[in-house]
């Protein structure tokens, strides 16, 4: 009797890239990389030989697909390959059997430099992109509510390091709020709100924050920012339940003060992104959350921009959304565009609160004192 077996093995795998600087005291922008992920189909041929023993023949690949790719297919051979020892003609018909899916949890590589002082953190650009590959699973998407005007009515906010460079910017009535990554901040122009963010949970980022927050609310900030991408090793690398406590510890006492913003995401896979803030939500089922931040890094696609964010207001629970980091690639004119399409679309989504471009530094949204080419695009497209 002959029966061919089937075997459908899924070969996943998932690279996280991290590229830090040698530099003390700094917090460098991360990036994470997924590979594609490749379905191999093979073929085993087994006889059942006069002695009741049995044979098998060597594997052979019968087909692959790439997941988020182009299919293909390889040609099934004519007759099945075998082993060196030649195989008694089968007399029977064969089975196919059920087709067995394996899995591999993604692997990961880091580098953490701890923060060596209680500055606020500086976030310095690299030339790595970050792709993510999209989830294979699907779900109904939320309606995106439109506002009825095309402004931007305040959304639009700086991400900086440098305060003296946010003066390029101050004749652009659309952009209202900035923030730096920390609790204080030099002085930046009066038409710009400054909103705080508790870092991490570091001796550092705690230790002078009760006195920053008063600072801050006294000085007109609405909302306090937490964790700065906690599911994520480089950054403030946080466990969702850990994360929960210091919530409550650092973030809620200030509930009636100022309106709360979930820690800041990345739009990694696995264990990170949207799953670590849905168990964080549900970690800190007893604190005040009245918004939630998403960081998105995925090249210049527009459309998955959207589609992502659709997913992370209903992860998030329906909450607006704050996207405190997001950046396209590409020239100039190909990130403009980008820009120019996802800001409009940003401007009339209702659950979309606030965002801001990555980042404003020289060469960026800035040259020199003046907005760059792709300052001037954020500054004022409407």
């Amino acid at each position: 009797m002959r029966t061919t077996f089937s075997t459908l093995a899924v070969m996943a795998s998932s690279l996280l890239v991290k590229e830090a600087l040698a530099a003390p005291a700094i917090r460098a922008r991360d990036y994470y990389l997924d590979t594609d992920n490749v379905i191999v189909t093979e073929e085993v041929w087994v006889t059942e030989l006069a002695d009741g023993s049995y044979a098998t023949g060597a594997p052979v690949a019968v087909g692959t697909i790439t997941i988020d790719g182009t299919p293909t297919t390889t040609e099934v051979p004519a007759t099945p390959s075998t082993s060196s020892t030649p195989l008694p003609e089968p007399t029977t018909s064969s089975v196919v059997a059920d087709a067995v899916f394996l899995e591999q949890t993604p692997s990961s590589t880091s580098i953490y430099i701890a923060p060596t002082t209680s500055e606020a953190p500086v976030v310095v650009p690299t030339t790595l992109e970050s792709v993510v590959i999209p989830s294979t699973t699907t779900s109904a998407a939320p309606v995106a509510t439109t506002a009825a005007s095309s402004s931007s009515s305040g959304k639009r906010g700086l991400a900086y390091n440098d305060a003296s460079l946010l003066s390029a910017f101050t004749s652009a009535s659309d952009v209202t709020w900035a923030y730096n990554w920390g609790s204080t901040t030099s002085s930046i122009p009066s038409n710009f709100e400054y909103t705080p963010m508790l870092w991490g949970l570091l001796s550092g980022d705690t230790s002078n924050w009760a006195e920053a927050v008063e600072t801050a609310l006294a000085g007109g900030s609405t909302h306090l920012l937490a964790f700065n991408e906690p599911d994520y090793s480089g950054q403030a690398n946080l466990g969702y339940a850990e994360a929960a406590t210091g919530y409550l510890t650092y973030m809620q006492p200030y509930a009636s003060k100022a309106k709360l913003v979930s820690p800041a995401v990345t739009n990694g896979g696995g264990e990170m992104g949207l799953t670590w803030l849905s168990n964080f939500i549900s970690a800190c089922s007893t604190c005040t959350i009245d918004k939630v931040a998403i960081h998105w890094y995925n090249g210049g696609d527009a459309t998955a921009f959207k589609e992502y964010m659709a997913k992370a207001y209903t992860a998030g629970g329906n909450r607006p959304l704050w996207i405190t980091e997001f950046e396209a690639s590409g020239t100039d004119e190909e990130q403009a565009a980008f820009l120019t399409e996802v800001m409009a679309w940003m401007d009339e989504t209702d659950y979309i609160e606030r965002y801001a471009y990555f980042m404003v530094s020289e060469g960026n949204l800035v040259s020199g004192t003046s907005l760059s080419s792709l300052g001037s695009t954020y500054a004022t497209s409407a």
